[in-house]
């Protein structure tokens, strides 16, 4: 069930075999393994927290119900998001196309590709930084050598890039996939696609600051722009990851208890000034795309249907770039 004709990643799920009701399927599939995987790995980071501390399972549970955040379950939520990755590879069987045409329209991961997105972006997140550090002073971050810091580092470098991955995968592959498949014009299916994923994005971060729903709206914008004119979910995973790695780097060194507490007054006009030089490692790395030949259509099936590898475009229809 691959395309026959050029099709970009939001419209690649627009092919002979795969009806409407797939890729419909697919998304309430997937808001239903994430809600049972986030579920499932929270349960276990509970009891996990419960052995570690020496304290009772109930006072662990009460302590989360109350918002407490530790180590444990901060990396535990990232491992539960990481799951989202081989979902989607499920995801794509039940819409009737191999795990691997998830991650771009040519069937695999580009791998060098994601590298070379990964290093713009960190350059523009590491300016950020640097830029926001200078002017509010390294004072403010209240930086100190914390109980654990070590191991929780070590969690973060290497938990991060999967939590960054499992997001876009189902979020920016499976949602915005099975939106945009849905509207035959391009151009509208990819748009209501980037909006639809987005807007839940946003939510799915439970923020009621302004500042930070501009945010992840926006970011969530621009990783489905990277991913409809890039071909693939390598650019929006790896500006992703970079953008979380260097956020959480100084994490081990800091009072984490409320991390995820999102409320009004949290953010701030600060956060424009990170969706700016993020938007210029997006405009960086689409000229990248474009000036190496990064494909962002194929038609598997044209001339190749039994075997499924990406054909030649036909003359006329959307360029590689």
């Amino acid at each position: 069930m691959l395309p026959v004709e050029p099709r970009e990643y939001p419209a690649f799920w627009r092919a002979p075999g795969i009806r409407a009701w797939r890729p419909i399927l697919a998304i309430v599939l997937g808001a239903i393994g994430f809600f049972v995987s986030s579920l499932i790995v929270t349960i276990a980071a509970v009891f996990l927290e419960a052995a570690i501390t020496g304290g009772s399972v109930a006072d662990a549970f009460l302590a989360l119900s109350d918002g407490v955040i530790t180590p444990t379950i901060f990396l535990a939520n990232s491992v539960s998001l990481g799951v989202l990755v081989p979902l989607s590879f499920l995801l794509s069987r039940v819409v009737g196309q191999k795990g691997g045409w998830i991650s771009s329209v040519m069937g695999r991961v580009r791998w060098a590709w994601l590298l070379k997105c990964f290093v713009v972006s960190f350059i523009a997140v590491g300016a950020f930084i640097v830029i926001s550090t200078t002017v509010d002073g390294w004072d403010q971050m209240e930086l100190s050598a914390r109980p654990g810091w070590w191991w929780l580092l070590i969690g973060v470098i290497l938990v991060t890039p999967f939590q960054a991955a499992g997001e876009e995968y189902l979020i920016r592959g499976v949602l915005n996939r099975g939106v945009a498949s849905l509207i035959p014009p391009r151009v509208a299916g990819a748009v209501a696609g980037a909006i639809v994923s987005s807007g839940v994005f946003m939510l799915l971060h439970g923020a009621g600051d302004i500042w930070l729903n501009i945010t992840y709206f926006t970011m969530g914008m621009l990783f489905s722009y990277l991913t409809w004119r890039t071909g693939g979910l390598e650019a929006g995973v790896a500006m992703h990851a970079a953008n979380n790695l260097v956020a959480l780097a100084f994490l081990p060194f800091q009072d984490i208890s409320d991390i995820f507490d999102r409320e009004a007054g949290t953010g701030g006009p600060a956060v424009l000034l990170q969706l700016v030089l993020l938007g210029v490692a997006g405009i960086v790395i689409v000229v990248m795309a474009r000036r190496s030949g990064v494909e962002r259509a194929a038609a598997p099936a044209a001339n190749a249907p039994d075997q499924g590898f990406p054909a030649p475009l036909p003359a006329g229809g959307p360029q590689s770039y």
